[in-house]
């Protein structure tokens, strides 16, 4: 899949005035507004987000992939979930901030699925370590590798899952 220039994003953290840039790419953007979604319908499954969530997931990616992303984007936050201890925190969808800003947690989980998609192993294990909070990440490794294979930007699987 072809990817177009970044746009500038910027770390949330409400206990720091300081904001570092983050330059997301389109199909990072999309991901991400994707697991959003499916964030919420974990927090509030009486949303169903999850329908929005595959909805956008539709008009974002070509055909036939829309699904088949959303779909690997939900094992691989439910992979998360089973891996961390404590809660992931996101921005919604509606909130004011997503449109430029991120959390730490979905920094990393952004910076997993770039090292995925650039072939850096060293760092995606390392940051998958902190967004796992110490726990087993090999799981939601190869879950997010396996969106990675969907793309076409990892042909040979590293992680199990």
């Amino acid at each position: 899949m072809a990817h177009a220039p970044n746009s500038q994003i910027f770390l949330f953290d409400p206990n720091h005035a300081d904001r570092q840039s983050l330059a997301l790419d389109p199909f990072e953007t999309d991901v991400l507004r994707v697991a959003r979604y499916l964030c919420q319908t974990h927090e509030d499954p009486d949303t169903q987000c999850w329908m929005q969530a595959f909805m956008e997931a539709e008009q974002c990616f070509p055909p036939p992939f829309g699904a088949t992303i959303a779909h690997a984007i939900s094992i691989a936050l439910t992979a998360l979930q089973s891996a961390r201890g404590g809660v992931f925190s996101y921005l919604r969808v509606s909130d004011p901030l997503a449109d430029t800003s991120i959390t730490q947690e979905e920094r990393y989980f952004v910076e997993v699925l770039r090292g995925l998609r650039t072939g850096d192993v060293a760092h995606v294990r390392s940051v998958a370590l902190l967004l796992c909070q110490g726990g087993a990440s090999d799981a939601f490794l190869g879950a997010m590798e396996r969106l990675c294979i969907i793309t076409g930007d990892v042909r040979q699987p590293r992680f199990q899952y």
